[in-house]
């Protein structure tokens, strides 16, 4: 039922956050007048707990447990209000995907690029980044695999730009404005993505009904729940990559 209710993170987040402040309120009317370390600690520890009963992703709770403090932080400063309204722009628009998709902005390190590379197979590939971000992994394979077509899809505006700047002098390269959910994948033989834990299932269900048989589905450091990944590189800096042949 509270799946039902809660589908997104985002309104997880704030019910979780507002669970916390009424129980903190509560204590304070019942007579409790603890210092405001204590209460902040308080009403960060009950934050994680209703965000882990509400099964918000992991890296959620740092935020959750941070975010009344921050805003306390923040009040004292008595900064102007558009510079609120200026970093929430930002942020939503470098994190777009994060409260409908639930894929934050993940990027991936240069051994982790370099290790891509070893795995395409020998010819030209059809590759396609799935949330491509910055672009940077797209650069890299361009630059050495001039005979393979490469595409970044990205639907975060910020990133969008800065992929698109980077890539633009490349010809074997192109970034799409789109949902990862309306690309065709039947079109390319390496799909690779960094996404969340979120998605994973849907995407394997999604990627087992178009790819060809004998194309590469790569995971940066994210599992399919139930099943194994054909092979598994260890890149280090806590990357890993599951590789699994169609």
């Amino acid at each position: 039922m509270k799946e039902q209710l809660l589908g997104r993170p985002l309104a997880r987040a704030f019910v979780a956050q507002a669970a916390a402040l009424g129980l903190v309120l509560l204590a304070r009317l019942s007579g409790w007048q603890p210092d405001l370390p204590v209460l902040l600690a308080l009403h960060g520890g009950l934050a994680v707990l209703w965000s882990a009963w509400l099964k918000l992703p992991r890296w959620w709770w740092p935020l959750q447990a941070l975010c009344l403090p921050g805003a306390l932080v923040l009040l004292r400063l008595e900064l102007p209000p558009w510079i609120f309204l200026l970093l929430f722009l930002l942020l939503l628009l470098i994190y777009w995907n994060a409260g409908g998709d639930r894929v934050p902005l993940y990027l991936s390190s240069q051994a982790t690029w370099a290790a891509v590379e070893r795995l395409l197979p020998a010819g030209p590939v059809a590759f396609v980044d799935l949330g491509c971000g910055l672009g940077g992994l797209l650069g890299f394979l361009a630059g050495r695999r001039p005979e393979s077509r490469f595409c970044g899809i990205e639907s975060a505006p910020l990133p969008l730009l800065a992929s698109w700047l980077r890539l633009r002098g490349w010809p074997n390269c192109q970034v799409r404005r789109a949902d990862l959910w309306q690309v065709e994948l039947g079109e390319f033989s390496v799909v690779y993505c960094f996404l969340s834990p979120e998605p994973m299932a849907e995407l394997w269900r999604k990627a087992r009904a178009e790819l060809r048989p004998g194309a590469l589905f790569i995971s940066n450091s994210f599992a399919v729940p139930g099943v194994s990944p054909d092979l598994t590189v260890e890149v280090g800096g806590r990357q890993r990559l599951l590789v699994w042949r169609m």
